[in-house]
């Protein structure tokens, strides 16, 4: 049986954790084949979105696989490890944009893959948490550096200073998640955000993303170069002259990403 389920719909790359039986846990031959799928998906024209979701209905995936990790020597645990940093890295340094669709739990390295996801949506049913500290353990791929970002660090804190579980109203309190639909509205919702974006130019938006996730951590002046070394080459693109003549002929524009 395959553990990663990957299916097309429209431009959209559905990418589906596929171990329920064990609540989607995250074994090393699975972050291997997500990696490899992300980079597959980069090289894509046709494909603008992807969308990681999960199989069942107890989990978008309840961390990393401690069954696996329980047999691993010191140094195939880190390696173990190291597979869920390559993934996440590869998910958030995609020029696609990633979208999250997470119910049931999400614990440990599958909120990993949830924060390096540019969009969250979660169902109604979904939880939220870092047993990490319970296990003698330490929050996987950089989590301690990127929840912060998003939620700030007197509430990072917290979350993994307690090991508390929240529910996705919470979630969607704190910025966690854009957005938190029925459970059998999820994947739709997901592929709702992805028609929006099937419209916006693949190349600004690239730019956009990495203007983002980078810019915030420098200062005003390295910021701001930043943003012009990426935005100067878009003004020599077909995508921006169709853009342009697209908006005086009223019609919809054609990007090809070039």
């Amino acid at each position: 049986m395959a553990i990663l389920l990957t299916e097309q719909k429209g431009s959209a790359l559905i990418l589906t954790l596929n171990r329920p039986e064990v609540m989607n846990a995250l074994s090393s031959e699975l972050m291997q084949e997500l990696r490899a799928a992300v980079q597959a998906a980069n090289k894509r024209r046709d494909i603008r979105t992807i969308v990681l979701t999960s199989a069942g209905d107890k989990a978008f995936s309840a961390g990393t696989d401690l069954k696996q990790r329980r047999t691993l020597s010191s140094d195939g645990k880190w390696a173990q490890a190291q597979t869920l940093w390559d993934a996440s890295l590869e998910l958030w340094s995609s020029p696609k944009v990633v979208i999250a669709a997470i119910g049931g739990w999400c614990l440990g390295g599958g909120f990993v893959l949830a924060l390096y996801s540019d969009l969250r949506i979660a169902a109604d049913d979904a939880r939220f948490g870092w047993p990490e500290m319970t296990l003698g353990a330490y929050p996987g791929a950089g989590a301690a550096i990127m929840l912060p970002r998003i939620i700030g660090r007197s509430k990072a804190k917290e979350l993994f200073f307690t090991a508390r579980r929240i529910d996705a109203i919470e979630a969607l309190s704190l910025g966690l998640v854009e957005q938190v639909v029925p459970r059998a509205e999820l994947l739709d919702a997901a592929l709702a955000y992805a028609a929006d974006i099937e419209s916006t130019s693949p190349l600004g938006l690239a730019a956009v993303k990495q203007a983002v996730d980078q810019g915030a951590d420098l200062s005003l002046e390295e910021a701001a170069e930043l943003d012009q070394r990426l935005r100067r080459p878009l003004e020599a693109t077909r995508d921006y002259e169709e853009g342009i003549n697209a908006h005086f002929e009223k019609r919809k524009p054609v990007f090809r990403g070039e």
